[in-house]
């Protein structure tokens, strides 16, 4: 469940420009887009929603546990804990894989581990930065092709996909960012996949 005016892939791919080093991590941060408190409404746009079931291998993440108190602070919070795992991922010679977001509530205050899967498990930890494995295993995938604040959609898309084959979820769900917004030609076009591990 998202936002539709926080750009988030926008935010990931400064974040890529400051893997490479083209940009300070600082100047970086500086150049993401600010909530205006007044989201962009695309209710007109109904999501393309895919749902797949397949097999994932672990996955090793790195990851900052927050809180946006508002829905304005939702920026902020991504924001700033991706440029923080950036930040360590470089320091700690990672590579970055995807870019992930959990969320433990439906509504504000919204508690999120903001978190970055990486090519390896790191040799140790600083600050904020946790490490978890997401364990090999069964998910359902909803591709979901649309605005982020339809990215609700492939939720009830997967609870209806659970209950018809008698199916229940191991863990809690999470999203997955694949493209940036400013680099496709429409909403439409904005990807989300939301994984829900399965049992």
């Amino acid at each position: 469940m998202k936002c539709s005016f926080i750009r988030l892939p926008a935010v990931i791919a400064i974040v890529a420009i400051v893997v490479v080093g083209i940009l300070p991590i600082s100047a970086a941060f500086s150049l993401f887009p600010k909530a205006s408190g007044k989201p962009v409404i695309h209710d007109t746009i109904v999501p393309k929603i895919a749902l797949e079931k397949t097999v994932i291998k672990d996955m090793n993440v790195v990851y900052i546990s927050d809180t946006a108190n508002t829905t304005e602070d939702i920026h902020d919070v991504l924001g700033g804990g991706y440029v923080e795992l950036i930040h360590f991922i470089q320091a700690n010679k990672l590579q970055p894989v995807k870019f992930i977001a959990w969320y433990y509530a439906m509504q504000p205050p919204w508690p999120v581990d903001v978190a970055v899967e990486t090519n390896r498990e790191p040799t140790q930890l600083s600050g904020r930065i946790k490490f978890r494995k997401v364990p090999r295993g069964e998910v359902i995938i909803a591709h979901t092709y649309g605005p982020y604040g339809q990215v609700g959609q492939a939720y009830m898309q997967i609870e209806k996909w659970l209950k018809e084959n008698n199916r229940k979820a191991k863990s809690a769900p999470f999203e997955v960012y694949v493209n940036d917004p400013d680099l496709v030609k429409s909403p439409e076009e904005i990807q989300t996949d939301v994984y829900q591990p399965v049992e």
